[in-house]
């Protein structure tokens, strides 16, 4: 197969022809720049004798004479390359805020994120900002220079000033704020002498949007690269690729650069196959369950269903049981599609009164009027009052308890939204197919696994959720698999214990030996690159298991690339999303990796969308096997794979699940009581 032209959202220039001089002083000037030792150049001794060992920070500016200062030629192929970025990222800066005078905001990584303001898409009660990244990066993917341009969506400012909507509205619900064209955050700006807060402008928030009654903004399911493409070019077009742009950063090219044949690659073609029953196989999950059955239906023979409901949803209760038995369009009832073999028992549902507190009522039926049957296993289904789309949040950790409240009493639930019977009308055939394969998962059956040999391998995967309210950064983690996307078990952890992380793949991982010998390696799917202070633990927990023989751990980072970040484009197919299962080097043991349900045979569904590539960052404690193509291959493949086993759904994810199940714990569990999962959910996929 020809490999596919693609380009990057990249634009190259040239380093200066003449070596630039730098000037530094060891001397604390409060105006100038400050580096620190690790942005320090390479000969920084030959100014200041042992500066790099006695001194932790000297002062700079850059290309500027100044008294006092010592100049040192520099060599910007060979130098210490967070410098040059710094010195390049700094001109950047310079030429849109003061040249060009645009709102500008410093990243975390110090790239330059230019706030354009669309005076098309402004109203009069807020003005839209078009925001575009300038990162700059060192001969990643060229032998050049580059300048990775970002498209990253849209903001928008309150055209009514702080002092006029703290009439209406709390200081709290402040964020960002706009004043003579830069951007303050509201707590910076009050410890400002004179803040005048009559000409600064708040950013508008989830929170601002609630008190004003401004709309939600519209999240089309349009395909996001044209429109991203469009975007860039227009930028580029109107402030890179111009000649007071070009005198600061000279780029070599007048559009972005085409990706070498030779950092293209593609998964295997038999990735994209999913075993069903009888072991057949097919790549669309649900045409295999319909056509072919699940892999392996539930082991329990005696499953009781049950709803849980305010008594204005009891006729929606009788609609779904129907759905369920006799089936709606072609789902033809639960046994037909997903060989649940159920019964729901009459009585036995909860009714309760009060939408807003539910929880009393609920407690109360189930622990006084209901008995539970040891020998059958029941799952609960909770007819929320309230859809997942109500801007409230006590509304969802309602969902949320009564989750916590069923997974108590070792009972899983399934959550279904009655608006949606209405809303879909006879579209709601497919959100019965997704219930089914959710539901048959809960009860420990395999919708579906991979086509893959067993191998004697672990796959443990981390996520990670920043918890909206504290802003607090928990763990959903050790979700571990076997190689064809088996679950086994999960636990779950906060931020800072990384040891009790560790202790859980230690114990995992003596599971798995004690059943199937040490495993030749060890996968970790992770949200974020693992420290070295981070991955020590385990390595430590993993000599403490005293296995025959050191095995291997990779660490794969896998991060979503939706902004801010590098992006490919296939310009010879009009939707200019590349074929799923490519995968791109971009230098650093980086991957991007394309996910989708464009396959290599043509097939595409315009309705299963048009997701951004995934970035893989690959790592290992023996650092010879990342040279190794083969080995690469396979773990590349393997991630592509378990985006394949995601039962929440029969649509397909760009996201492995190995990161994905532990977000969406991580995303409950704070509501939880103490944070604290039940036993029995963490051996269960009630989360789905």
């Amino acid at each position: 197969m020809n490999k596919p032209i693609l380009m990057f959202n990249i634009l190259t220039f040239d380093f200066p022809k003449r070596k630039p001089t730098f000037y530094f002083s060891t001397n604390e000037e409060g105006s100038f720049c400050k580096l620190h030792k690790s942005l320090f150049p390479k000969r920084i001794d030959n100014l200041f004798p042992d500066a790099s060992t006695t001194v932790q920070e000297i002062y700079t500016t850059f290309d500027y004479p100044r008294t006092g200062f010592l100049g040192l030629e520099m060599d910007f192929k060979n130098e210490n390359p967070d410098l040059i970025k710094k010195y390049y990222n700094r001109i950047i800066n310079y030429h849109f805020k003061k040249t060009k005078k645009q709102l500008v905001k410093t990243g975390f990584i110090n790239e330059t994120q230019v706030w354009v303001k669309s005076t098309k898409q402004s109203t009069e009660q807020f003005t839209v900002y078009e925001k575009f990244s300038i990162k700059v990066q060192l001969c990643h993917v060229s032998n050049h220079p580059e300048l990775l341009v970002s498209y990253d969506g849209r903001s928008r400012v309150s055209k009514q000033n702080i002092q006029v909507l703290t009439h209406d509205v709390s200081q709290s619900d402040f964020n960002w704020t706009v004043q003579d064209n830069k951007l303050l955050r509201f707590e910076d700006l009050e410890k400002l002498p004179e803040p005048h807060f009559e000409t600064a402008y708040p950013l508008i928030n989830n929170r601002l949007r609630r008190h004003l009654n401004l709309p939600v903004p519209e999240n089309k399911r349009d395909n996001p690269y044209d429109k991203y493409l469009d975007k860039i070019q227009q930028f580029a077009k109107h402030f890179l690729l111009k000649k007071e742009f070009r005198d600061v950063i000279p780029l070599n090219t007048d559009s972005f650069i085409k990706v070498s044949q030779g950092r293209i690659n593609e998964t295997e073609l038999e990735s994209n196959e999913l075993t069903f029953g009888g072991n057949n196989t097919g790549k669309v999950p649900k045409y295999g369950i319909r056509d072919f059955k699940p892999f392996k239906k539930s082991p329990w023979s005696k499953v009781h269903l049950f709803f849980v409901m305010h008594k204005d949803d009891v006729e929606t209760a009788k609609t779904l049981d129907t759905y369920f038995k006799s089936g709606f369009g072609w789902f033809k009832g639960l046994y037909d599609y997903a060989r649940i073999l159920f019964h729901t028992e009459k009585n036995f549902s909860v009714i309760f009164n009060d939408k807003d507190n539910p929880l009393p009522e609920i407690e109360d039926i189930l622990s006084t009027k209901r008995t539970f049957n040891p020998d059958v296993k029941y799952i609960a289904i909770y007819i929320t009052p309230h859809s997942k789309n109500v801007d409230d949040e006590s509304k969802h950790i309602l969902y949320y308890r009564v989750k916590e409240l069923l997974l108590k009493r070792d009972i899983t639930s399934q959550v279904i939204d009655p608006a949606k019977l209405i809303e879909q009308g006879k579209n709601y055939t497919y959100s019965l197919t997704n219930i089914a394969v959710a539901m048959l998962a809960k009860l420990d059956g395999i919708p579906w696994r991979l086509d893959t040999p067993i191998k004697n391998e672990l796959i443990v995967g981390i996520g990670a959720f920043r918890h909206k309210k504290d802003q607090v950064q928990y763990l959903g983690s050790a979700f571990s698999f076997d190689n064809t996307g088996g679950f086994n078990n999960f636990d779950y952890f906060m931020k800072h214990q990384t040891d009790q992380l560790a202790g859980k793949i230690e114990e995992t991982v003596k599971d798995f030996a004690a059943i199937n010998n040490a495993p030749d390696r060890l996968i970790i799917h992770f949200y974020k690159e693992l420290s070295r202070k981070e991955l020590e633990p385990i390595e430590k927990a993993l000599d403490n298991l005293e296995l025959d023989r050191k095995i291997p751990i990779y660490i794969i980072t896998v991060n979503k690339t939706e902004a801010e970040d590098i992006v490919a484009f296939d310009t010879e197919w009009e939707g200019l999303m590349p074929v799923s299962g490519t995968y791109i080097n971009i230098g650093q043991d980086k991957y991007l990796l394309f996910n989708n349900t464009r396959y290599p045979d043509g097939t595409f569904s315009s309705a299963d969308g048009y997701p951004f590539p995934v970035k893989l960052t690959i790592n290992c404690n023996e650092k010879n096997r990342l040279r190794d193509a083969k080995v690469m291959r396979e773990l590349i493949n393997q991630v592509y794979q378990f985006s394949r086993m995601y039962w929440k759904s029969i649509r397909q994810q760009n996201l492995p699940v190995t990161t994905k199940y532990p977000e969406m714990v991580a995303q409950i569990a704070p509501y939880f009581q103490d944070g604290v999962i039940p036993e029995y959910g963490k051996n269960n996929l009630w989360f789905l």
